[in-house]
């Protein structure tokens, strides 16, 4: 098992989403899961923003900076290749647009620790606020 599976596993686990995730990108250097989180810590939090940034400090990462975006962007479009170019924060704020304007709440945090990144995202129904997605990737 590589380095990527192990971190995602524990950032998949801590917020409870390990059951039914599946992998949306498993490449060489970039691993992408999608699921659903299950974690009833999440109503303590005061927004999507907040749970998932304190998901990646529990994990041991930092939040990474404009010049990291930058860099995790850069790698993402060196692993996937031209033909699906993410053009801004791999896409999150168009992701995240796209999801409000049909009504969900949507955010995203970014972590680094070493050479590693993360970009977690989380949608859900702005009524019913169930189920709520999540999307991780690792590169």
């Amino acid at each position: 098992m590589n380095n990527l599976n192990v971190i995602m596993g524990r950032i998949v686990k801590s917020m409870e989403a390990f059951r039914g995730s599946k992998p949306v990108i498993n490449k060489e250097g970039i691993l992408s899961v999608r699921s659903v989180c299950r974690d009833p810590e999440f109503e303590k939090y005061n927004s999507i923003k907040e749970y998932l940034t304190e998901k990646l400090v529990q994990n041991g990462f930092e939040l990474a900076n404009e010049d990291d975006i930058l860099d995790m962007v850069a790698k993402i479009n060196n692993l996937i290749g031209d033909s699906e170019t993410y053009g801004d924060e791999f896409a999150f704020e168009g992701v995240k647009s796209g999801f409000e304007d049909i009504g969900c709440d949507c955010d995203y945090a970014i972590g680094k620790k070493g050479g590693v990144y993360i970009g977690i995202s989380m949608w859900y129904e702005k009524v019913s606020k169930d189920p709520k997605f999540v999307e991780v990737m690792a590169i």
